[in-house]
């Protein structure tokens, strides 16, 4: 802790013990503690707080808020809405009540608490953006873009607010309307890689590969380290057909970071699409080296021996991926029908070679 804030909370207490119902030093005792982030002593002060003054309106916003950091959905909502039963009509704590709300996925409970926050103050553009949010969530991507817009026409000057329409605009197939809202906001913030890379996917989603390779290059040239953009360069140039440089992206992606499965399963993937099943069948091992219980890796390799009429062994690796997840029947097909096709081959040798 600052040392001069532990001489306050020290002079706070001592004032508190003496005063034990002075609510401004219980107020400043919990903000000292918040700022240490001693967030289970600030939450302690507002509640003996509340013991005495059950209606302070500071202490139950406080307490929301705190608990909303904690992720404690359910107690944060319990605060905002007491604070908003004192009747005080306050933009802050609807706002904050629907994002609790939202997180626990009540879409209705979320939307109301908006609305109200927007009756309060209509020119915020945060509570349009988090309206959006929930349209969103919802797959309803149009009124997301609606309000998404609103938010943009509010604050022209803030880069979230272009690539969250750009997000939207990716997923319902618009990449080169996405492209020229992330290029707008990489106007905003030049040296964001992250934008750069959202560009560059956009573009190549469009197989506009000439504008993305640009894009993908200059991002890795300013970040060497950044995992994700080898993994998206390398699909875009497996895409391109151009697969030694994709293997490479891969290979660089798994130096960068050894123990995450997405580039093993990427590469296994490009590495059966090109017939080379034993190098695939060697990525999937050591996605299960990392993760054991990973049954997409034990699936894909099942799928692999198949190509390779290795039944056997993809009956095998069936078994290992519907122990992991026995609820999954469409697995569970597959794997009795891999087993009925092992069984009426080897039949077929056995007549063969009883003929």
């Amino acid at each position: 802790m600052n040392e001069k804030n532990i001489k306050q909370i020290e002079n706070l207490i001592s004032k508190i013990v003496k005063m034990p119902n002075d609510t401004e030093s219980y107020l400043a005792l919990a903000n000292l503690y918040t700022i240490e982030n001693e967030l289970d002593l600030a939450i302690n002060i507002y509640e003996s707080l509340l013991n005495f003054e059950p209606l302070n309106f500071i202490a139950l916003t406080n307490l929301g808020s705190l608990y909303f950091y904690k992720n404690e959905f359910y107690k944060a909502i319990n605060f905002y809405s007491r604070a908003v039963s004192m009747g005080i009509d306050n933009y802050s704590v609807y706002f904050n009540l629907g994002n609790a709300y939202a997180e626990l996925g009540e879409f209705k409970q979320a939307m109301s608490n908006y609305i109200k926050a927007l009756n309060k103050d209509k020119s915020n553009y945060q509570v349009y953006s988090a309206i959006a949010l929930l349209y969103q969530d919802q797959k309803n991507f149009e009124e997301a873009i609606i309000y998404f817009e609103k938010a943009l026409k509010l604050r022209k000057d803030i880069p979230e607010n272009y690539i969250n329409i750009a997000l939207v605009l990716m997923k319902i197939g618009k990449p080169i309307d996405a492209a020229k809202l992330f290029e707008k906001a990489m106007n905003l913030l030049e040296d964001n890689n992250m934008i750069l890379l959202y560009c560059a996917n956009a573009y190549s989603t469009a197989k506009n590969y000439r504008k993305a390779n640009k894009l993908f290059e200059s991002v890795l040239r300013k970040d060497q380290s950044f995992y994700q953009a080898y993994i998206c360069y390398g699909i875009s140039l497996y895409d391109q057909g151009n697969v030694k440089k994709a293997v490479q992206m891969y290979e660089n992606a798994i130096k960068i970071e050894p123990l995450i499965s997405n580039s093993y399963i990427l590469l296994g993937n490009l590495f059966c699409s090109e017939k080379k099943y034993d190098k695939a069948i060697d990525m999937y091992n050591k996605v299960i080296q990392i993760e054991p219980t990973n049954t997409s890796a034990y699936i894909l390799m099942g799928n692999t021996y198949v190509m390779t009429k290795d039944l056997r062994s993809a009956i095998s690796s069936y078994k290992q991926a519907i122990d992991i997840d026995d609820e999954n029947d469409e697995l569970k097909l597959i794997y009795i029908e891999t087993i009925q096709e092992y069984i009426r081959l080897r039949n077929n040798k056995e007549h063969s070679d009883a003929a």
